[in-house]
């Protein structure tokens, strides 16, 4: 049997009752005396010991480690916390008269992120002018989506309108978080050290191009599928949810993983990583009880953590249950969805009129939650 560590309250009264033991007259019942305040200090720093003890205990073991516990598990396996980074991306100034913009100009989003010019450009009348940009700060707060507008704070001559590019400016990421106890989530630091655990390193397997890809800061998920081009061939699909409604990264993020992959992989291995496919699903929710705008946006928001769950890359790899990672055939199931909906917190009944069956993957789809209705 696990030992169970005493309450304190149970603590107390195995302190109490060894003063009554140990010294003959010494009844803590009898009011007044020094006897129950002894034994509650006692009890209390031996429930404090206690504590520490099931605190070091825990950090053993990369499962329940924390914090600088967990770095030193990952040390171990020559794996390191992904670190926070910047976002970047393009900026375009419309301007109506001549415009000179400095290297290391500072923009401003509304809410107060500050972004730096990359290398500056200029305009010698009316026209517009498209510079590379990379905030100042790092963590996801400084994702910005196309369209949105910045001020100047310094750096720019000229009047002009300055707006997000189409592709935004992505890639900002927070510190790598510790990640549930127990998780697989390769999203998080202990998820990546468990699999680096269970996947030794072969110098070119499948889990190999999983770890190679999950040290990319951003890299929340990897389907790899073998031979899809013929023998030597890879295909690396990466997901970041973290920064991508959907999960499928844009053309500088599958890059910026490309470009790690391409220098630790072995020499014969022709790879190609690419986004998946989306397989946009929509969904229709009839007779939902009650429909109440609040189980509305639980069902909702069951849906998006199903998707996210449960959604695969397909391919032409073989199935292998101890290799989930493998990128083979797949379908949706309807039963997801459904479980997902009566998961929703206050949902009484309900029932899926669409989709009306499983959704069946093609090599590279990765199945993404279209809009949903309630009917």
């Amino acid at each position: 049997m696990p030992f169970q560590i005493p309450t304190l309250s149970d603590l107390i009264n195995r302190a109490t009752l060894s003063f009554r033991a140990h010294l003959p007259g010494a009844d803590a019942a009898l009011w007044p005396n020094n006897v129950r305040p002894a034994a509650k200090t006692l009890a209390g720093l031996t429930s404090e010991v206690f504590g520490f003890a099931d605190y070091i205990a825990r950090q053993k073991f990369a499962l329940t480690a924390d914090g600088e516990n967990l770095d030193m598990h990952g040390a171990e396996m020559g794996l390191a916390r992904r670190a926070a980074t910047p976002s970047q991306g393009k900026v375009t100034f419309t301007a109506s008269a001549a415009l000179t913009v400095d290297p290391g100009a500072i923009l401003r989003r509304g809410d107060g992120v500050q972004f730096r010019v990359v290398a500056g450009g200029a305009l010698p009348g009316a026209g517009t002018l498209t510079l590379d940009v990379t905030s100042n700060s790092t963590g996801k707060a400084t994702v910005t989506l196309p369209g949105a507008t910045l001020s100047a704070v310094s750096g720019v001559q000229g009047a002009a309108t300055i707006e997000v590019g189409a592709a935004g400016l992505a890639g900002g990421m927070d510190v790598e978080l510790d990640g549930p106890y127990f998780t697989s989530d390769l999203s998080t630091f202990r998820g990546r050290i468990l699999f680096r655990k269970r996947n030794v390193p072969q110098g070119g397997s499948a889990a190999d191009y999983v770890m190679w890809a999950t040290e990319v800061a951003g890299v929340t998920g990897v389907f790899v599928e073998r031979r899809w081009s013929g023998p030597g061939t890879v295909r690396v699909f990466p997901l970041m949810h973290d920064l991508f409604e959907d999960g499928i990264p844009d053309a500088a993020n599958v890059q910026r993983v490309a470009d790690h992959i391409d220098v630790l992989a072995p020499a014969g291995a022709v790879v190609t990583v690419v986004a998946p496919v989306p397989r946009v699903i929509d969904v229709t929710i009839d007779g939902l009880v009650p429909a109440t705008t609040a189980v509305q946006e639980a069902a909702l928001a069951e849906l998006k953590a199903a998707f996210r769950r449960q959604g695969r890359v397909a391919g032409i790899d073989t199935p292998n249950p101890s290799m989930p990672y493998l990128a083979a055939a797949a379908t949706f199931s309807r039963s997801w969805i459904w479980q997902a909906v009566a998961n929703a917190s206050g949902e009484q009944r309900h029932s899926i009129a669409a989709p009306a069956g499983d959704i069946g993957l093609a090599a590279g789809e990765y199945p993404v939650l279209g809009a949903v209705a309630f009917t």
